[in-house]
């Protein structure tokens, strides 16, 4: 079984926390405890725009985190 993951990642930001990303295509659910680890471990810095490639071959080598929101500072 597939599934798009939806999580959030640390941000270093004036506005916020936390960013919202999701991977482009479903990964598999077996691998949902390796990918929230790497998610974890993660902290981006501001500015992101949505749409941005978090990290390209996430998980699977077709598979792109991508951010869906926009952090400017």
């Amino acid at each position: 079984m597939r599934i798009v993951l939806t999580t959030t990642v640390k941000i270093k930001s004036e506005t916020s926390t936390l960013l919202p990303v999701k991977t482009d295509k479903p990964i598999l659910k077996s691998y949902l405890k390796t990918a929230m680890k790497k998610i974890n471990s993660m902290e981006l810095s501001a500015p992101i725009y949505i749409g941005d490639i978090i990290e390209e071959g996430f998980i699977e080598e077709d598979i792109n985190l991508i951010a869906t929101k926009t952090v400017e500072k």
